[in-house]
């Protein structure tokens, strides 16, 4: 059984009212906050700068980024 992230955005309304828009990162699943300072393009640079495209579920042992060959556009090298 695998994990199955979100695509796109998905927004949380905090407790005081605020909307928050939250990008998905296709990577990592991280949830990136669309703020002035950050963006999910930002946080994708950081993944190409720190050669962490691809990471190991610790729970499952599944790898997650395009390198794992089970996913669309993926590769086993």
């Amino acid at each position: 059984m695998g994990i199955a992230f979100p695509e796109g955005s998905v927004s949380v309304t905090t407790a005081g009212g605020e909307t928050v828009i939250l990008r998905i990162c296709d990577l990592c699943g991280a949830a990136v906050v669309e703020a002035d300072t950050t963006d999910l393009a930002f946080h994708k640079r950081w993944h190409r700068a720190t050669g962490s495209g691809n990471w190991v579920d610790p729970a499952t042992g599944r790898l997650h980024g395009p390198g794992n060959p089970f996913v669309p556009g993926g590769s086993s090298s």
